[in-house]
């Protein structure tokens, strides 16, 4: 499923977790919220419970408060303790207060007759011995106490200490952290084995597409999801027809060149004039030249995307060999230059004309020495480009000719001979894989001829 820009596993993936981290953030945002909103139910709760606890504990004589020592609630009759209250009047102000306030005062809301008020994280205020200025939770209620001298209005001020309510928001939110993110390993380990299992049958088609340009098998398996049985159904469709595209053409030339024999060898039987016995081997010359280039050129396979690799080491060895049989007098030394990992995803007839041409054209124009380099290149996809470099220390090649060499559509019978059918096969064949020839000059003499396959 390796790709050279992205993964479609890590695609998904990715993507997935994204969608699953914004689930659990929010889902997790919703409980902490909804958490919060508990604690501050219980905590008002709580404060009402002891606003009325405190109602019951006072009493009110001649317009006065009396409030017992003894409160039924210990807090608030403790110095460090977590909870305070507070009494007032309209006529006289404050009029009670719980040791527990150490002085200090709390503040209060104007609360109208029986109602309860609440306020979130107000401040002690009026003391310095409370430095750390505690936040709290406040709750007010207004009464009016009914005495023989007639109503009293009174508003009583609870206030509790926010910590103990903000370590069980904290604990909370630990625990929602710890069960949101186990929650998430788990589903996102479940994610991988689910994308793992849905995309098995493209990681198999993948595979085979390795495997066939291997050469280790021929034909895609048909034994796929309905999503993707269609796409292999059509491949191997598409190598039938390559196969027997490439076969049929192979056949016809070789009926062609076989029907053209024929003819051309009674032409040549036949007795000439001595006066146009020499133009009609010309052109007859011309007609086998042209023949033979146009079938070279067409029985090129060219560029298969599902083309097993060769190794070349073994073919090159033998064009080399037959070369230097054939120019055996002049006694040229070959160095050869390729690694044993070096391979040519192509056919290999087409592998072997190219080089057999570059090799041959450098045997003809060498003076001493041939040299031979083939390395891997860099590939605009996964396969191995190929850089062939064939050199020879001959005279070299004029710079006018070299750009009419290499120049498309350039007649077979304008070249210069040495340069001519064999250079213009090579060049159709690089063509047909996409590649470039380029010529070169070498110091200080000499020719290079560079084929870069992609």
């Amino acid at each position: 499923m390796n790709s050279s820009n992205y993964s479609l596993r890590r695609r998904l993936l990715l993507s997935a977790s994204l969608l699953l981290i914004g689930f659990l953030g929010a889902m997790g945002v919703v409980l902490h919220n909804t958490f919060e909103q508990s604690v501050l139910s219980n905590a008002q709760d709580a404060l009402k419970n002891q606003v009325l606890l405190l109602m019951a504990n006072i009493d009110v004589v001649d317009q006065s408060v009396i409030v017992p020592p003894a409160l039924s609630e210990p807090r608030l009759s403790q110095a460090d303790a977590d909870l305070f209250a507070q009494i007032t009047t309209p006529a006289q102000g404050l009029v009670w207060r719980s040791d527990s306030l150490l002085g200090a005062k709390l503040p209060q809301l104007e609360s109208q007759l029986g109602e309860f008020m609440f306020q979130k994280k107000v401040n002690i205020t009026d003391n310095l011995a409370w430095a750390d200025k505690p936040k709290l939770y406040s709750m007010t209620f207004g009464a009016e106490w009914e005495s023989d001298v007639g109503d009293l209005p009174i508003t009583i001020t609870v206030a509790e200490r926010t910590g103990a309510y903000a370590r069980k928001l904290r604990d909370y939110r630990k625990q929602i952290f710890l069960w949101l993110s186990i929650l998430g390993v788990a589903l996102l380990a479940l994610l991988l084995s689910l994308l793992s299992w849905v995309l098995k049958p493209l990681s198999k088609v993948a595979t085979q597409v390795e495997e066939i340009e291997q050469g280790k098998r021929r034909r895609f398996d048909e034994e796929y999801p309905n999503e993707v049985s269609s796409l292999t159904q059509n491949l191997n469709q598409l190598l039938n027809f390559e196969e027997q595209r490439i076969n049929r053409q192979k056949d016809v030339l070789g009926n062609l060149a076989h029907s053209l024999k024929t003819p051309l060898a009674v032409l040549k039987g036949i007795s000439y004039s001595d006066q146009n016995k020499q133009d009609a081997q010309r052109q007859l010359e011309a007609m086998q030249n042209i023949i033979d280039y146009q079938l070279q050129g067409a029985s090129a396979v060219g560029r298969r995307r599902f083309a097993k690799p060769i190794a070349i080491q073994k073919p090159t060895k033998q064009i080399i060999d037959s070369l230097q049989k054939l120019h055996a007098d002049k006694q040229l030394t070959v160095v050869k230059q390729i690694n044993d990992d070096v391979v040519f995803y192509g056919d290999q007839g087409d592998f072997m004309e190219l080089l057999g041409n570059l090799l041959d054209n450098a045997f003809k124009w060498a003076s001493s020495q041939v040299q031979v380099i083939v390395t891997n290149g860099e590939s605009i996809s996964h396969r191995s480009a190929l850089n062939i470099e064939v050199i020879d220390d001959g005279v070299g090649i004029d710079p006018e000719l070299k750009t009419t060499i290499l120049q498309r559509g350039v007649r077979l019978d304008s070249q210069t001979p040495g340069h001519g059918l064999g250079l213009h096969i090579a060049k159709g064949i690089v063509e047909a894989y996409d590649g470039e020839l380029s010529i070169e000059d070498m110091a200080p003499s000499g020719t290079v001829f560079k084929v870069v396959l992609n």
